[in-house]
């Protein structure tokens, strides 16, 4: 096979120059954007109105639409996959035979200061079926807290008591972070297939069973093209809170349906860097893990891509995971995964457009996943232009009230109903409960917390676009904590809080700031002028960046960063305990 150098957009000196600097761009846009709308409200601003439908108003207007056809584009990709899964990816995947000779197989779990959920996986994963003599496990622990490491330690101990080779191994530092670790585990086992697992997941029995005939015909003979067999993510505390029942849906929704038909139509998917299985020769062969990019698992799955490998989605095999619950982990989480998508953009998207030879309906289908996360800027630029195009009157609303809502709001509606409703049905693998009509309903509410919080998130990832755009390439790999959360029955106490903090980055704050008040003020100025949709769409974008913002802190039982959420309750028992607490010398009168 042939193995396609990959091509860096951006020079590592370049990367480095603006890399102490890249929030200039996202926090001075929306800063001159703020600007401009206070100019206006104390200014006379041109409204085009009157010239609606001219030939001058209509270049003007399609003009500055061009970052709507951008989001249309996206959303067109996005239906095509969703209705194509019921041509192409809603049958099963079928699996080969095992040969009489089961392959070795290594199981792989990184982790870092996971006290709260280290047990639960090692004793998950140990408990597989698989031959004995067959099949290890390593803990790739790079855990600081010492308290941490003990309990690995112990952990493994006891799985080794029961006849099963596990070994812990614990660096000297985090060079490389996952990737590192996982790459020097790589090296130390001779397994054909390694299986990985983060710290957070709860991998079934039959796990092992059901994913390596994947790699294996018919006859039994080695499938040596397919390189990954990648699981469906499940969920263990979806119905937790309003945030985590919005993460389900996103991961259902893309899960299901986007990746059963990227892998059945174009036989590639990206390893999501957990409940996965590799062929370890097909590793090696494409350089082992690497470091740069902060999603180290899609840089991986695109060099297998480059090389002539396919990768496959299952998504019968589901493998139940703890969603993150706290807003702050979760913006730490979704800062890396688009930072990391944007550096592997700089390093392989020359590799795609001018050297990786495939079909051009294919290649255009991989650039969609490639750059899915210029979804983000789009989307940031059009809002940013819209307000200042009503204001004008160089916007399609000028002509027909009813044609701009159309032309606005119709396809986001499209695209969100159909992806809710189909992800709602067809995860059948995924949830125990039967499907009926009001489960159906209850899942497909989860569009309301969705739409909320993912346009919250709007200016938090559009600075996390620009920092993997602008800012240096081996950037620091924030993890996302664990709270052991089952079912919503266990609750992150605030002492698992204070043991792992989670970095907060103040442009990303900025941002939001600047983004609110932007909103706020347009949605005066269209109060005043009469254009109260218009005023009320503004301030529910303000609204909903502001509902995510105040949850900052939330990791350490607090919300607006600083403000305990149990200050009430504690002032209240200490009340009721003074109340109760009688002086001694009353006692004895």
């Amino acid at each position: 096979m042939k193995n396609v150098a990959s091509s860096v957009s951006y020079s590592g000196q370049r990367s480095q120059r603006l890399g102490f600097r890249w929030w200039i761009v996202s926090v001075g846009l929306l800063i001159v954007a703020f600007g401009l709308a206070l100019f206006l409200i104390v200014s006379d601003s041109h409204d085009a109105s009157d010239a609606a439908g001219s030939t001058t108003w209509l270049l003007i207007t399609a003009a500055m639409h061009v970052p709507i056809l951008g989001i249309l584009w996206f959303q067109v990709f996005g239906i095509i996959e969703r209705i194509g899964f019921f041509w192409r990816g809603r049958k099963p995947e079928a699996a080969g035979k095992l040969p009489q000779n089961y392959p070795t197989v290594c199981v792989q779990l990184p982790m870092f200061n996971e006290h709260a959920v280290a047990r639960r996986v090692i004793e998950a994963a140990a408990a597989m079926q698989y031959p004995r003599n067959r099949f290890s496990i390593q803990v790739l622990d790079d855990s600081t807290d010492a308290d941490t490491r003990r309990l690995v330690e112990q952990v493994c101990t006891e799985v080794r008591a029961s006849g099963i080779d596990c070994r812990a191994m614990h660096r000297t530092d985090r060079q490389g972070y996952k990737a590192g670790a996982l790459e020097q585990g790589r090296r130390q086992t001779d397994s054909e297939f390694i299986v990985i697992f983060d710290a957070d997941f709860v991998p079934p029995r039959d796990f092992l069973l059901r994913t390596i005939p994947h790699f294996y015909l018919e006859d039994g003979t080695p499938d040596t093209g397919l390189a990954l067999v990648q699981a469906q993510w499940g969920h263990l505390n979806h119905e937790e809170s309003a945030l985590t029942l919005s993460q389900s849906l996103w991961v259902d929704d893309h899960h299901t349906l986007q990746m059963s038909w990227r892998s059945a139509v174009w036989k590639f998917v990206n390893f999501t860097g957990t409940a996965g299985v590799w062929r370890a020769s097909a590793i090696e062969s494409v350089g082992g893990w690497k470091a740069t990019s902060l999603v180290e698992d899609c840089e991986l799955s695109f060099r297998h891509l480059f090389a002539g490998y396919r990768t496959k989605f299952v998504k019968e095999i589901v493998v139940p995971s703890e969603l993150p619950t706290t807003y702050t982990a979760y913006k730490a989480q979704q800062k890396r995964w688009t930072q990391g998508w944007v550096q592997l953009q700089r390093m392989h998207l020359g590799t795609m457009l001018f050297q990786y030879q495939t079909s051009w309906l294919r290649k255009l289908n991989l650039l969609y996943q490639m750059c899915i996360s210029w979804q983000w800027p789009v989307w940031m630029l059009w809002i940013i232009m819209l307000p200042f195009l009503i204001y004008s009157g160089y916007w399609f609303g000028a002509l027909d009230a009813t044609m701009g809502l159309y032309i606005y709001l119709l396809p986001s509606i499209v695209w969100l109903c159909l992806s809710a409703t189909l992800a709602s049905l067809e995860t059948k693998h995924t949830y125990q409960e039967r499907l009926t009509i009001f489960t159906f309903l209850k899942r497909a509410a989860r569009i309301i917390p969705q739409v909320i919080i993912s346009t919250g998130l709007l200016p938090h990832q559009f600075s996390a676009f620009v920092e993997g755009l602008f800012g240096s390439l081996h950037s620091e790999f924030e993890r996302t904590p664990k709270a052991a959360s089952v079912n919503g029955a266990a609750k992150q106490t605030s002492t698992a809080r204070k043991r792992y903090k989670i970095k907060i980055h103040y442009p990303y704050v900025l941002a939001e700031a600047f983004f609110v008040a932007f909103q706020l003020t347009w949605a005066v100025l269209f109060f005043e002028i009469g254009l109260v949709w218009c005023g009320i769409s503004a301030a529910f974008l303000a609204a909903c960046v502001l509902f995510v913002a105040f949850f900052y802190g939330d990791h350490m039982g607090r919300v607006c960063f600083f403000i305990d959420t149990n200050w009430f309750a504690k002032s209240l028992a200490k009340r009721e305990t003074a109340a109760l607490t009688i002086p001694s010398a009353q006692v004895r009168r």
